[in-house]
Order: C-alpha cells, then structure tokens, then sequence
C-alpha cells in the first residue's frame, strides 16, 4: 500500500553516523519504570554520586561494551545523495536532481532503552537538494520509526554489535505541513510535485533501510575480539586524559522517496507483507505493492551480506508466484534474476525489483498471497492480514487515561467492520504474553484499545490474527507497539523548590547520564540554569516533545520532575543554597578509578546462533554480545 512503490519514486544512498549515549542501555545504570539515573548514592553528596556515575559509565567501556557514554543522540546523514529516480521505464540518472544532496539530523532515541526495537528520529526537517535550487523541502510532520530490525542480514562474522543487523526507518511528510518542491527543469520532481495535486495524495513518504553497521570506526572489529578490547581502552584512555569524546557509529544507508496515499501507515511499510519461511530464513521479510502493469518488492531489508565487500547473498534466480489458502500456486508472475538483487542493483534502486504484470493481473491477484521461491522452496510468503498501530512509539503520563488504534490491512488494502483479533499485552522486553486483548475493527478498519496508565512502565503490544500463534515478539514476523507510561511522581512535585531539590530529584539524572550537556548547558550550575529558564522551559514543554531539541532528549521527565523544576525556576534565587558544583568532564585523570582499571574483565560474548531474539536484541544495547 506505501506508494513509494509506485511511480514517480526517487532514489538516494550514502551514510548516517549515530551517537546515541550508551549508559542507559543497562539495567545497572539506568531504571526505565521510574525514569531514573541509578546513582551510587552512598557518597557524601549527591555532586559525589553523579562524578561516580560519569567514571563507572567509563570503566564500563571495556568491561560491558558501553561504546559512547560520551554520546550527543544525534544521528546525521553524511555523503548522502539522490543516486537515481524511475518515472516508469526503469531506474534511470539522466535528471539535473540525480547526485543532489540528502541532508538529515535527528535525535535518536530508544522508548524502550534495553532493547534495539523501539528505535525512533525526532527531528525538524530534511532536505532533498538546495534551497533555491532544485530540491524537496520536508518540514517534520511525524518522527522517523525503526522497524521489521533484521538480525540476520550480514552473515560475514566480520561485525560487531549491531553490525550483523539492518532495520527499515520510515516517515510522511503532509503536503499541508509545508513541504515544497522546487522542480525546475526537473522531470522527475516535476512528476512528484504533479502527483501531488491528486485528492489521494496526503505528501511524501521517505523509507530508508540501515545496514553495515561499524562502532570505533574500524570495520574488521568483531564481538569479544582483542581489537574490540583495545578500541575499548584507547576510548577510555582518551576520556580519561580529558576533554569530550564522543564514539559515534555508522551505518550504509540506501532509501527511497515517492508518495504518501490516504489510508497508508505513516510509519512502517503498510503493503502486502510478504513474511520469511522456515526455521532458518534464508532472506528478511520484504513487502511488495501491485501496480496496475507492475508487481513491485521491496528486498531492501532481505537479501544479507556475505562478506566484507559487501556482496549479496546468490539464492539463484527467484520465481514469484501467487498462491491461494490452500498453497497451490494460481499464477507464475515471473522472476529475478540475482543480477536484479545483488549489491549493485540494490544501491542503485534501495532494493526495490519491479516485474511486469500482464494486463487484468492485478486484480487477479488481489485476493491471493503473494510467494517468493528458489528452486529450494519458498522463501517469502505473504501474510494476508496485518494490524499497524497508528502510533508504533506511545508515551503516555501516569493516571492518564489514553486509547491507540489499529489499522487493519488485508492484502496491502484496509478492511471494514468486523475484523477480528488478538492484541497481545508483552512485558517490555517483549519475551512474555501478560494478557490477550480481543479486537474488533469498525467500518473503517480500525480498532481502539484503552491503554492503563495506573503505573510507570513499558509495555509491548503485538496483534495476531486466528492464523497466528505468538509467544513472543518477532520484528521480522510480527507488527507491534510500545507504550511506555511516564510515572506522576507527585512527591517531588510536592518537594520545596530548592536548588538541592531541583539538583537531586530532577537535573543529576541528566548530569550524570549525558555528559554532553556540558558542551551546552551546565546542569550542575544553577546560575547558567537560571539564565537560560525562559528557553528551558520552552524546550520541556510537553507541546515541544516531536521537536529536535526537546529536553530531555531521553522524552524521560516525569510530570513531578517538570512541575519542581519550574517551581524553582519561578521561584526568587537563594544565594546561600545556589552554589555550582561543577562535576568535572574536562579532567585530567579519573577520580575513582585509573584509567588501566577500565577493562576489568573480558566481555561476556553468546554464541550467535543460539541466540534469542530477546537476547539479540539486548546484545545490540547492553546485554552480552553474540559471537
């Protein structure tokens, strides 16, 4: 359903880098029900306890994989461009748009910070091109939102972390936000800007996939390796011999941009899902669109890697054909040939193939499930029926009372009334049905549950259908929702307004944890914090929280913590409590611990291919690392 796999569609390739902070991606460090920094709290002061913090986020570099306790969130696109575009006669260069820049900065974030499948972009805008000359300008109409992650995409062993990993990023962007299109003599953004005029059309929609993933960038590391170790060290030495250092990662990225319809997910791909088969896939699960004269698949988080170069995986010529409940096969609609897959193909289209269809075939097929096969058996096998959330990332406040919905899609198209099944209610680490929640869609194919926010928390939601048997979450298998419930916490809302009290219950879970915030702001320094209350408080609003620079970037800050702080900050200043503490970044030596006792002991690493889900997903955060 996701028109980015119809014509007009545009092409790009390139890099993005990512800094996210790592410390809060361990339970020993960070507590996500009460939205708090675990402090050491048994030295004098609490100034004490957060320059603790800061040097055991460091001695975990080596100890634990705490790859960037120096991080900025922000993730960028680098050497990023249109590398083609297709008007309907195939991928093509020969457009003044094609090699035009891409550029994006946002903030990553994970909702459920654990774990690698709650991944999300806050950000402003992203521009195709220059302004004011040819370009596509995209004021922010939603977040971008990671899913369908692929933990078997690069099977080379040359990876570390989350290397051996790809995911799909995807947003909208409403044509009634803003955006623009400056064509001039552009053909292809004279499609796009033409297309846009049609009633169904609500904007653009950019889909990107993330792949090739490389930490301390050195490309041969992998898990538990002694050159991880050292890379690991010398990071821990830099901090110690002071000054800022941030580690960022960064990822291959192809994408595509084309156009957002009435109906479709803004999200995550909403066309016919066509879901990996067996116990040992041999490709990710795809989705494909049927156009009236085309059949497009989206391979672009399918196809691993096999090795440093980079090269695709030959599964020999593919056969797509469509099949009916029974499995027998109703029609051949034709094949690809792995010259139509492989890494030069894929860059140059981000993975999608298009194949013909004969007149009349599409509505054929419509009703039928899609199938990819080698000559082996299949591979890819269409799941008729899928509910997408319309708010894949929830955050909701304690005690308040708040519903989401569901889509429902049949074939890539959405349903009517009377459409059921189940929502299963997971613990957050999406390991452990709780409750199974019946559903039913209404005329419009939408079905509402009320969510509980009696308590702090984070929960996933996973939907099945009668077909369907989940135990667990599978990002490859399954579509899902996070909610994660901010507690009230009325205790410190009710604490004085003091500068103790704002510093303890409030600012040191940001001091300690981000030490970026130096660069920016002082949150140990009540009068820099005073200076700058006018703009704080604008960039905590909660009216702010889709913004770029919305504090805490974490989107971690419960309502009581909000409630003292801008109590304090309206508040006269007390010049005898008001004094800096000034935790120290910029340092010479570590305070606690010297720098040789950084890597303590070897990291804990799993063999890959016993690994749960779960434990993949933790081991691209803080859990032991597969090797």
């Amino acid at each position: 359903m996701m028109s980015v796999l119809e014509i007009p569609r545009i092409y790009f390739k390139g890099n993005v880098s990512w800094d996210p902070v790592t410390t809060n991606n361990y339970p020993v460090n960070y507590d996500e029900t009460d939205c708090t920094t675990v402090l050491p709290q048994n030295l004098p002061t609490i100034q004490d306890d957060v320059q603790a913090f800061r040097d055991r986020a460091v001695a975990q570099i080596g100890a634990s994989g705490n790859w960037n306790p120096h991080g900025t969130y922000r993730s960028s696109f680098y050497e990023t461009a249109v590398c083609g575009f297709d008007r309907g006669h195939g991928t093509q260069t020969d457009d003044p748009f094609a090699t035009s820049a891409v550029n994006f900065t946002g903030m990553l974030v994970d909702l459920e910070p654990f774990g690698s499948v709650s991944s999300q972009l806050f950000f402003d805008s992203m521009l195709f091109g220059v302004e004011g000359g040819y370009s596509i300008q995209l004021p922010r109409t939603s977040r971008i939102i990671a899913r369908q992650i692929n933990f078997g995409r690069n099977t080379s062993r040359h990876t570390a972390i989350a290397g051996i990993a790809s995911v799909i990023w995807t947003t909208c962007f409403a044509k009634a936000n803003g955006l623009r299109i400056n064509a001039l003599d552009s053909g292809i953004l004279a499609d796009l800007k033409n297309a846009l005029e049609a009633d169904d059309v609500l904007g653009l929609s950019v889909r990107f996939n993330a792949y090739r993933t490389v930490y301390y960038d050195n490309a041969a590391l992998t898990n538990g390796s002694p050159a991880m170790a050292q890379e690991a060290q010398q990071l821990a030495d830099k901090i110690a011999g002071g000054g800022f250092q941030p580690n960022p990662a960064r990822s291959l990225i192809v994408g595509v941009v084309g156009l957002w319809r009435k109906n479709e997910p803004v999200h995550e791909p909403g066309d016919r899902a066509l879901i990996q088969v067996g116990a040992t896939p041999a490709v990710g699960t795809a989705s494909a669109r049927c156009n009236v004269d085309s059949l497009v698949i989206d391979l672009s988080n399918s196809v691993p890697e096999v090795d440093v170069a980079l090269t695709k995986q030959d599964l020999g010529r593919l056969s797509v054909v469509a099949i009916d409940q029974s499995g027998a096969v109703q029609e051949e609609l034709g094949s690809i040939p792995y010259t139509s897959y492989d890494r030069t193909a894929y860059e140059a289209s981000a993975g999608l193939v298009t194949l013909p269809l004969a007149p009349g075939m599409a509505e054929k097929i419509a009703g039928l499930n899609l199938q990819v096969n080698t000559v082996q058996g299949p591979i890819l096998r269409e799941q008729a029926f899928r509910a997408i959330p319309l708010t894949p990332n929830f955050y909701a406040d304690q005690e308040t009372a708040t519903s989401a919905s569901f889509q429902v899609y049949e074939h890539g198209v959405p349903v009517g009334n009377g459409v059921a099944f189940q929502l299963n209610q997971m613990s957050s680490d999406g390991q452990t049905v709780e409750i199974s929640i019946p559903m039913t869609t209404d005329a419009t194919g939408i079905a509402k549950v009320s969510l509980s926010a009696a308590l702090p928390g984070i929960t996933a939601y996973v939907p099945s259908f009668p077909s369907q048997t989940v135990s667990s979450l599978s990002t490859q298998l399954d579509t899902y929702m996070y909610v994660r419930v901010l507690p009230d916490d009325p205790q410190i809302g009710a604490l004085p307004p003091t500068w103790p009290n704002v510093y303890k219950y409030v600012l040191s879970n940001w001091n300690a944890m981000a030490p970026c915030m130096d660069n920016w702001l002082r949150l140990d320094d009540p009068e820099q914090i005073r200076a700058y209350a006018t703009v704080l408080k604008r960039l905590t609003d909660p009216a702010a929280f889709e913004h770029f620079r919305f504090m805490p970037i974490t989107r971690d800050m419960s309502a009581g913590m909000r409630s003292l702080l801008y109590a304090w900050l309206d508040s006269p200043k007390d010049h005898e409590a008001e004094l800096p503490s000034r935790v120290r970044l910029l340092k010479n030596v570590l305070r606690t611990q010297p720098a040789t006792a950084v890597q303590r002991r070897e990291e804990a690493t799993l063999p890959l291919e016993t690994m749960t889900q779960t434990e993949l997903s933790r081991s691209l955060r803080g859990g032991p690392k597969g090797n």
